[in-house]
């Protein structure tokens, strides 16, 4: 247990939203998809496919702070 108090903390940016390939199942944030395609189906079978679904992630709900004496993550709803 820390006995870190916890008083300088920085506001952690969101998390981008993410993506899911239909046909692969990869899963790449939305800043990350550059080309607009699947960069893992275009290196396996040269296919540009863009048929992606979001992904539900509980976690882009949560606020998140660093505390600069220590380094712990906290999540606040």
């Amino acid at each position: 247990m820390s006995s870190c108090n916890h008083y300088h903390l920085i506001l952690l940016p969101k998390k981008s939203k993410k993506l899911r390939c239909h046909f692969c199942h990869l899963t790449i944030d939305l800043n990350e998809l550059r080309n607009r395609y699947c960069p893992e189906c275009f290196e396996v079978t040269g296919k540009k496919r863009s048929d992606f679904e979001e992904v539900d992630d509980v976690k882009m709900e949560i606020v998140q702070y660093r505390c600069e004496d220590c380094g712990v993550i906290i999540d606040c709803k």
